[in-house]
């Protein structure tokens, strides 16, 4: 189970991080690209995903398909390079990555190939339930503060991982 939400939190936060960077120029050299506050209401959270629906669904048939993601997937990885932050990200999310795709299509809870707004509002809102603890529709300090922490964890489980790969083995004798 935990296995599953951290899956889950881990593509809401690539869906969210895709269309981040796939809004506006890039912020100018030396300045951080401000990301919004999260939202603390259900209303907020629908409003967010179908704003990142629309971004998504290029063609305006009401549909993310396959070619949409891709093409999202690849926008995100060259703003991600021009932006100096290096390749796409490693291990199957960056471009022609299947990472990305297997975590969108677990949003396609009818696997017609294709997201409807419902189908992305549906899992928008499965995220915002797990994170709103308490069950009364708003994401409070409380609950700020324990996905921020979090996140700090699996950070820092990362950047061990990452350091323990650079460091090489120790000889044997």
């Amino acid at each position: 189970m935990k296995k599953f939400i951290l899956a889950s939190l881990l593509g809401v936060t690539a869906l969210t991080g895709t269309a981040i960077a796939a809004q506006g120029a890039p912020a100018p050299a030396g300045q951080k690209m401000q990301r919004p506050a999260p939202p603390t209401t259900s209303a907020e959270v629908i409003q967010r995903a179908d704003q990142m629906f629309a971004r998504m669904d290029t063609n305006k048939d009401g549909q993310i398909s396959q070619a949409e993601r891709t093409a999202m997937r690849e926008m995100a990885a060259e703003r991600r390079e021009a932006n100096g932050k290096g390749p796409a990200m490693k291990k199957g999310w960056g471009r022609g990555g299947r990472g990305a795709d297997r975590m969108l299509a677990r949003v396609d809870t009818n696997k017609d190939g294709n997201i409807s707004r419902e189908e992305f509002r549906a899992q928008a809102l499965k995220q915002f339930a797990r994170i709103d603890t308490n069950g009364d529709g708003r994401v409070d300090a409380t609950e700020q503060a324990a996905i921020d922490a979090k996140r700090g964890e699996r950070r820092e489980k990362m950047a061990d991982r990452r350091d323990a790969r650079a460091t090489p083995a120790a000889p044997a004798n």
